[in-house]
């Protein structure tokens, strides 16, 4: 008993956290560097603009930059110690400033990447649009340690760490990146994450204040503490809940890309055969597992057995596709990692290639069946006389109509023929036989007569043409 009474004396020295706590000096500290005046809007608009820059170029040294002189950290430390001191005007003060700074770096960053000629969505930005329920104990330890370290007398170092560690200000510009892009999924997720970083470090700062028990400047009775203390627990879980579905889903991801790894490398790796790329092709259904091989063409036995042993690593609902790259076994054998790595480019280049190329013969065929549909066959019969018979400059064909059950055996199409000058009677009478026999070809009928055109011709067959319709 002696033993267990020293132990707990000793863990309750060197644990506690009322020792050297200087609670006047941090709450004025805080509720000073609440409201965002001066310098310190300038500040912000730096570091929104530096933490986009950084996320627009991939460079985590210009985003831990921008963490470092933001002033998002004040007005979020401000809510959590003003609801833990019943301080109603600080709470006030708090959230305006916590929203005047979230609208400012919103702006910043969305103007940003509006004007950038950049702006792509890079790993630093992607990083911040799926957050889970581990952001959740980044913030709240964070909060703490931030909580702690500025409630000491002798101020320490942990102030910057917490900056880093706890991100305000790249998610918020992740957000910015979303309205900039009309991405709603961006931008709700850089949001998302930012709201818990916000929420929970002032839940860790009301927490710590209170086993501080930093002086109150309201008294609440015991049924108002109550309802305060719920509300705070009710806002913290719904916070939360989110979190942890997207936490899951990962898990999720990531057995499933863990699953496909394995398959591959344990049971489609031989020493006649490698796997060099595969893909998850999500548009199938079911879902496809592509993957490109070199060396030893893989037998129909093989695949079967490959497609049964894809359950047992919990992949059973893909599609398995193999394609085999025309590498023979030794020449795969003088293959090193870097021409590998060069055949795997080589083979997103060819997907690329022959998906182009498959778009273009869908266009042409698509152009094909127009012209199909919207070619008659006097257009086609007129274009053919124009490139087999260079004398004549005109043709106009004008085929019978009749009303149904009409008898046509006595009724003349008239094809109007205008020739080239200088064409001699001979030759016109040879070309206008031809034309004959190529009309009743092309237009599937047997009475044509032939005229030759005059512009007085013309413009009468034209007039007819125009009252038929």
């Amino acid at each position: 008993m002696a033993f267990l009474k020293k132990t707990r004396r000793f863990l309750r020295l060197i644990a506690s956290l009322s020792r050297g706590t200087d609670a006047e000096g941090t709450i004025r500290e805080i509720s000073e560097n609440v409201t965002l005046r001066g310098a310190n809007i300038w500040m912000l608009v730096c570091s929104a603009i530096l933490a986009s820059i950084g996320l627009d170029v991939n460079s985590t040294a210009v985003i831990i930059g921008a963490m470092l002189i933001s002033p998002l950290m004040s007005p979020i430390l401000g809510v959590g110690l003003s609801i833990a001191t019943s301080n109603r005007k600080l709470l006030k003060n708090s959230l305006k400033n916590l929203a005047l700074a979230t609208f400012l770096s919103l702006l910043t960053s969305g103007l940003y990447f509006l004007i950038s000629p950049l702006g792509e969505l890079t790993a630093e930005l992607s990083a911040r649009t799926t957050p889970t329920i581990l952001d959740v104990g980044v913030a709240f330890f964070g909060g703490i340690a931030g909580i702690v370290s500025g409630s000491r007398k002798n101020k320490t170092n942990a102030i910057p760490g917490v900056a880093i560690a706890t991100a305000l200000m790249p998610p918020i510009c992740t957000a910015g990146f979303g309205l900039a892009k009309m991405d709603s999924n961006v931008f709700l997720g850089a949001f998302y994450l930012f709201f818990i970083n916000a929420v929970f470090i002032a839940l860790a700062t009301y927490l710590i204040s209170v086993w501080l028990q930093f002086p109150k400047c309201d008294e609440f009775d015991s049924e108002e503490k109550t309802r305060v203390q719920w509300i705070i627990v009710g806002f913290a879980v719904l916070t939360v809940i989110p979190s942890a579905f997207i936490f899951f889903n990962v898990l999720d991801k990531l057995r499933f890309d863990r699953g496909v790894k394995s398959f591959i490398n344990r049971e489609m790796r031989r020493d006649q055969q490698q796997p060099i790329q595969w893909e998850v092709m999500n548009s199938t259904n079911p879902r496809t597992l592509k993957i490109y091989t070199v060396g030893k063409e893989v037998t129909v036995d093989e695949k079967d057995a490959l497609r049964q042993s894809l359950e047992k690593y919990g992949i059973g609902g893909l599609q398995l596709k193999i394609v085999r790259l025309n590498v023979s076994p030794d020449e795969f054998a003088r293959l090193t990692s870097d021409i590998e790595t060069s055949l795997a480019g080589k083979v997103e280049l060819l997907q690329d290639v022959e998906k182009e190329r498959q778009e273009e013969i869908d266009g042409l065929k698509q152009e094909v069946k127009t012209l199909r549909e919207n070619a008659a066959p006097e257009n086609k019969f007129r274009a053919d006389v124009l490139n087999l018979f260079p004398e004549v400059k005109n043709i106009q064909c004008q085929k019978t109509t009749t009303e149904d059950g009409a008898d046509t055996s006595n009724q003349v199409g008239t094809i109007s023929i205008m020739f080239q000058d200088g064409i001699s009677e001979t030759a016109k009478k040879t070309i206008n036989a031809r034309i004959l026999r190529l009309a009743q070809t092309s237009l599937r009928e047997e009475n044509f007569r032939i005229i030759e055109q005059t512009p007085e011709i013309q413009a009468n067959i034209q007039g007819e043409k125009e009252n038929a319709n």
